[in-house]
């Protein structure tokens, strides 16, 4: 053997017992099962958006969407798909949403953070301050006020402190705004809620009342896009 070959042959040992180790661990086999319930269509979020100006979204506060996160679809596919498992969930039939009743000229929804949106509602107040943000949220709305089915979340907080069961969530659908409504009036009136239709500024809104749950949406188009904010407390 000559010597260059003597000398060689330490290090390709070297490198090939570096190789030989057991993988690494995945890193998300260890995701919280209710984040990744969160995340996982049909809750997505679009990463592309965070350049955008939201300074008309309620929920600003949460920080930038981490994980790996489908884009956001707005094709004509998307929005059928979108229709038929929001019809598919309620059995077949949207119910109009009540005749709108009540108007402001600005919305709660122009709040710049959760926290703000959720002051703004007289039963939300006392619970402002104790809001978190993580997207697990949006996987603990009511059975009777999910998410729209495949509705895209941006943002999500709540709490469950004693007195402060709150989810206030953010998400987008190429869905029309009114039929978002009529979806909402529909889950809604079949959970028992009474309903008030109404607007403010730029928004469809629709609240709800049942027991001592109560709920407010505020729905508009923008760029070709609904955006939503769906705040509801017991349940």
């Amino acid at each position: 053997m000559s010597a260059a070959r003597a000398m060689l042959l330490p290090v390709v040992l070297l490198l090939t017992a570096c190789g030989s180790g057991a993988p690494e661990a995945d890193p998300l086999a260890e995701r919280d099962p209710a984040v990744t319930a969160a995340l996982a269509d049909p809750l997505m979020a679009d990463p592309d958006l965070t350049s955008q100006n939201r300074g008309n979204a309620a929920l600003t506060g949460g920080g930038p969407a981490a994980g790996e996160i489908p884009p956001f679809k707005r094709g004509q596919a998307e929005l059928d798909a979108a229709r038929a498992a929001a019809l598919d969930l309620v059995g077949g039939a949207l119910r109009a949403a009540p005749a709108a009743s009540a108007e402001q000229e600005t919305s709660p929804a122009d709040a710049a953070t959760a926290a703000a949106l959720v002051r703004a509602l007289p039963w939300g107040r006392s619970c402002a301050d104790k809001l978190g943000y993580t997207a697990a949220w949006a996987a603990k709305l009511p059975p009777a006020l999910p998410v729209y089915p495949r509705g895209h979340v941006q943002e999500a907080a709540g709490s469950d402190a004693a007195g402060c069961r709150i989810r206030a969530v953010n998400f987008q659908t190429p869905v029309p705004g009114s039929e978002v409504v009529d979806f909402y009036a529909t889950v809604a009136g079949k959970g028992g809620f009474a309903l008030t239709a109404g607007r403010a500024g730029a928004d469809l809104t629709l609240t709800g009342k049942a027991g001592g749950s109560v709920f407010a949406l505020f729905v508009r188009e923008r760029a070709g896009v609904t955006e939503v904010n769906l705040v509801t407390s017991g349940g």
